[in-house]
């Protein structure tokens, strides 16, 4: 669905829908995301039931303010489990700089190495082009199709 470098090159993030969290429920609409980090030599692949469905319209709302060149209405998106959200930083020439933070379940076990920095926090900063707003958002759309809303 989402996949990403830092700024730096250095750290590779890859965020993905795998299914619901309750696959034979009709009303329940947590999906498991998977979150997969390459720092170096350290590695991690995380799944947790993260956001609802509905929660992936916002994003894609939100990814496609961006695109259009709008703010979107909130600066950060943040969901009801509160280990991933996303923050608006920047624009600068037609390149959108914001960070994705991952905590809690999504948080990998070692430090983020960047801006030539360790830190417990992590908060992914990456920048976006015409080209990654159309993976991203095709990769959100392609979700939303193999995983509709279907709550009540």
């Amino acid at each position: 669905m989402i996949k990403l470098k830092n700024v730096e090159g250095n750290i590779d993030f890859s965020l993905e829908v795998i299914g619901y969290q309750f696959p034979d429920s009709k009303k329940d609409d947590w999906c498991l995301l998977k979150v997969k980090i390459a720092q170096g030599d350290d590695r991690c692949e995380l799944v947790d039931p993260a956001v609802e469905t509905t929660e992936l319209v916002q994003l894609l709302r939100w990814f496609s303010s961006l695109a259009d060149g709008r703010l979107p209405r909130y600066s950060c998106l943040t969901f009801t489990e509160p280990c991933l959200s996303f923050d608006f930083l920047a624009f600068n020439d037609g390149v959108v700089r914001i960070a994705i933070n991952l905590s809690h379940e999504l948080k990998p076990p070692f430090k983020i190495e960047q801006f030539r920095a360790k830190s417990e926090d992590w908060n992914v900063v990456v920048e976006l082009r015409a080209n990654d707003f159309a993976n991203i958002r095709g990769g959100i759309k392609l979700a939303l199709e193999n995983y509709p809303v279907r709550g009540s």
